[in-house]
């Protein structure tokens, strides 16, 4: 963790990142595309002086192990190729309803639970020409610093306009001086973050809320045939489980299975059990936390109570019956539910969700997911992927319902 913020120091962070607005709304999109191609690469070396000073301040801050950190830092930034980049960008040159113009400073309020959600949002507001501060979580915010330590070296005629502050959440005062001077909020936390932060936000301002959610996976009727397909799903669901500990806003805790495929949640229950296994010799989990440890064993405790409970080393599976359906504590730690076919009941089970369901993960090909997508209620938009893909979102699809630069540009 660095130096915490002052009043002074926050002050003069959110003065340099408006000072830069017009370097980086002057810059062409191309040279843009590049310097962003060039941190990337620099984040994204295991060899390089930053690349491994960054790795192991990762394994410090984030609790997760050394294979997760590296997985995670792989799968982001191929999520953010330089192809993807460009398609982004075009969006931000050309957004839905004409030119628009950048808000005059985005104040960007980051979480710790997921280390790598910090690349997007960051990415979003230097395509969308936004001078910006992020506050960073207190108890992680290695990446955010990276970042723009990168930018420095291979942009520095626009790194003035991206600015981090690290303090803990609660310090009234600099957040009034953040939020009060900032055109776009956007919050990433718990709803309890986002309510008390929104509340302080002038009226002239956007907020972009992301607060706290969850995902759930789905295998519909009739895309399991059999026990021969069952261990590639269960390792796409393992995967899904697995990533950064199931401590994420997409993170699955429930598996529904609906009737009418090969295998019910009973029969499928040991394939995710063993696949469950094989991620953790090669994604070994991080450390249980104490509060996660009580829950966990209560969790435990009701499935056996309930149902089957398949309890391993550092993993547990479980096949429950009812609704609602009983969330797991995280820290791969999942529950299996047989469902009716069609779409009544996999409604009964989602809606109560609400705008916490982040993210659908259905197994089967786009087709079937986007089906899926489209019978949900007025007020579900979820992120839909396949199973495996849960936490690899791209960065240029939808953001709970809304483009990626929404409230960025006015």
């Amino acid at each position: 963790m660095r130096t915490l913020a002052t009043a002074e120091t926050l002050q003069v962070a959110i003065d340099t990142a408006r000072s830069a607005a017009r370097p980086l709304q002057e810059l062409p999109t191309e040279e843009l595309l590049a310097i962003l191609t060039e941190v990337l690469r620099d984040l994204g070396s295991r060899t390089s002086p930053g690349g491994m000073t960054l790795r192991r301040d990762l394994e410090q801050t984030t609790g997760l192990t050394s294979a997760m950190i590296e997985w995670a830092l792989e799968t982001t930034l191929a999520a953010h190729s330089p192809e993807a980049l460009r398609t982004l960008a075009r969006g931000f040159d050309h957004p839905h309803g004409g030119t628009r113009r950048p808000a005059t400073l985005h104040a960007l309020v980051l979480s710790a639970n997921v280390f790598t959600a910090c690349i997007s949002p960051i990415i979003w507001s230097l395509l969308a020409r936004v001078p910006t501060v992020a506050k960073a979580s207190s108890r992680d915010d290695t990446l955010p610093h990276a970042f723009v330590a990168s930018i420095r070296r291979h942009g520095p005629h626009i790194a003035r306009a991206l600015q981090v502050a690290t303090f803990p959440g609660g310090q009234g005062a600099l957040e009034d001086i953040l939020l009060s001077q900032a055109e776009a909020v956007s919050i990433y936390g718990h709803d309890h973050t986002l309510r008390t932060l929104s509340a302080r936000v002038p009226p002239t301002a956007t907020v972009i809320a992301h607060g706290q959610g969850l995902g759930v996976g789905l295998i519909p009727a009739g895309t399991l045939r059999g026990p021969a397909e069952a261990p590639r799903l269960a390792d796409q669901i393992a995967l899904d489980v697995a990533a950064y500990d199931q401590r994420g806003c997409l993170s699955p805790h429930a598996i529904l299975v609906q009737r009418g495929n090969g295998l019910d949640a009973e029969q499928l229950a040991p394939f995710v059990f063993d696949a469950l296994a094989r991620c953790a010799i090669k994604l070994p989990r991080g450390g249980l936390p104490r509060e996660v440890a009580a829950a966990q064993l209560q969790w435990r405790g009701v499935a056996q109570a309930r149902g089957t409970l398949l309890e391993g080393d550092g993993f547990a599976v479980s096949v429950e019956a009812g609704i609602p359906l009983r969330l797991s504590p995280g820290y791969r730690n999942i529950g299996l539910y047989n469902l009716a076919p069609g779409g009544d009941e996999l409604r009964a089970h989602l809606t109560p969700f609400g705008t916490h369901l982040k993210a659908l993960g259905v197994a089967g090909d786009d087709a079937v997911g986007q089906s899926i997508g489209d019978s949900l209620p007025p007020g579900l938009v979820p992120r839909i992927s396949s199973l495996g893909s849960m936490q690899t979102p791209p960065v240029h699809g939808l953001v709970e319902g809304r483009m990626p630069w929404h409230g960025l540009l006015r």
